[in-house]
């Protein structure tokens, strides 16, 4: 018999639901499915990946008898979810059964050896920087939701790129996304010495490495960063994540933020713009999320049509002095970059009726959101 130790349930429990969005993924591998368990001093590790992202997680335990299984994570964490025992005895017997015990109940769960499982990737733990989690978390509810969905466009648009960019005494960090119909960007300055941090000139993280990073800084005020060997990684005193980076190219994303002057502005509350467009969505087709818009003195007119459903009209007081412009864009877009702004006051430039618009905000430093126009 090996492998045999006792561990509170309140934090297996959250070792476990922290894994469930890894193993979850429906796989060639069988295993992918599993959760790696290794004995070690005092502690047990806990290992899930799906070749794409890896976690590592060290449970504090009672450790009886050294040894590593694989069990379902996800029936394993009903198990112990389900349960109202404050510790839990794992022992493993023949055939990889292990035997789950909590207070008088008892389970009996199969297991797979922990030789076939994938191997853990490496890293390089002095191109770790420390950073603040909650600024790593502010880049990414700013540029998330407009990455491309998987076969929505091409590869390279379905993950955030990263930047650093020396500025006076310090550091912006940058992330950037499109889906080649939106652009999103935010940088903030970080107090973080970021000399070590060897980001690339196309260091892309795929959309679900961006999601588990910004689950990963839950409950965390500080972590460690970096990139090295085509991954990333990010490191607390208990956990480890490690992302398999994006080959590929990002678009020139400065030329197309450069070719929008900031001249033609419209000038608007974003909770009024908020609040109608969601009016207006309700009335347009459901992939295209169509919105009129018509701008004239101090006046946007907003408008939508559905053959099916009918149509929508809502006038808006705002601050223009540009010509007469009849223009389309896709109202969910706009929704989705005015969500994460905290400005009540919005500035919304537009060229022409070609152009592409430009959202920024005076109390939204580092973010501006480019949306291209739809022929209606």
């Amino acid at each position: 018999m090996s492998l045999s130790v006792n561990v509170s349930r309140d934090e297996f429990l959250a070792g476990l639901a922290s894994l469930q969005n890894i193993t979850g993924k429906k796989g060639t591998m069988a295993i992918l499915s599993n959760v790696l368990i290794q004995t070690g001093t005092n502690e047990f590790t806990m290992t899930a990946t799906d070749l794409e992202v890896g976690v590592r997680i060290r449970v504090a335990s009672e450790i009886v008898t050294a040894g590593e299984i694989t069990l379902p994570a996800r029936k394993l964490f009903e198990i112990v979810r389900e349960t109202d025992a404050d510790l839990i005895h794992l022992e493993l017997h023949e055939n990889n059964w292990v035997k789950i015990a909590a207070k008088a109940s008892a389970y009996n769960l199969a297991g797979m050896s922990a030789e076939e499982f994938p191997s853990f990737p490496e890293y390089e733990e002095d191109q770790l920087v420390e950073i603040s989690a909650d600024s790593l978390k502010e880049l990414i509810d700013r540029t998330i939701f407009s990455v491309a969905q998987e076969g929505e466009s091409q590869f390279n648009l379905a993950g955030v790129l990263v930047e650093k960019e020396k500025k006076g005494d310090g550091y912006l960090l940058r992330m950037v996304s499109s889906d080649g119909h939106r652009l999103s960007m935010m940088e903030l300055p970080v107090e973080a010495a970021l000399d070590g941090l060897a980001v690339e000139k196309t260091t892309l993280i795929p959309r679900k490495g961006v999601q588990e990073i910004r689950k990963f800084c839950e409950g965390h005020s500080m972590v460690h960063l970096g990139f090295n060997k085509k991954q990333a990684i990010l490191k607390t005193d208990k956990a480890l994540m490690i992302i398999r980076l994006m080959n590929g190219d990002f678009p020139d994303y400065r030329n197309i933020v450069g070719t929008i002057k900031q001249e033609n502005l419209v000038a608007i509350d974003r909770h009024t713009l908020i609040n109608a467009m969601k009016r207006m969505i309700l009335f347009t087709e459901d992939r295209f999320n169509a919105v009129k818009f018509h701008l004239e003195k101090d006046t946007l007119m907003l408008s939508s049509e559905s053959m099916d459903i009918g149509n929508a009209k809502d006038i808006i007081k705002v601050g223009y002095e540009g010509t007469v412009m009849n223009i389309g864009f896709n109202g969910k877009y706009f929704v989705e970059a005015l969500q994460v702004m905290g400005s009540e006051q919005v500035k919304v430039y537009i060229n022409s009726e070609e152009s592409p618009c430009l959202i920024m905000g005076e109390d939204d430093p580092g973010y501006m959101s480019v949306i291209m126009p739809m022929k209606i």
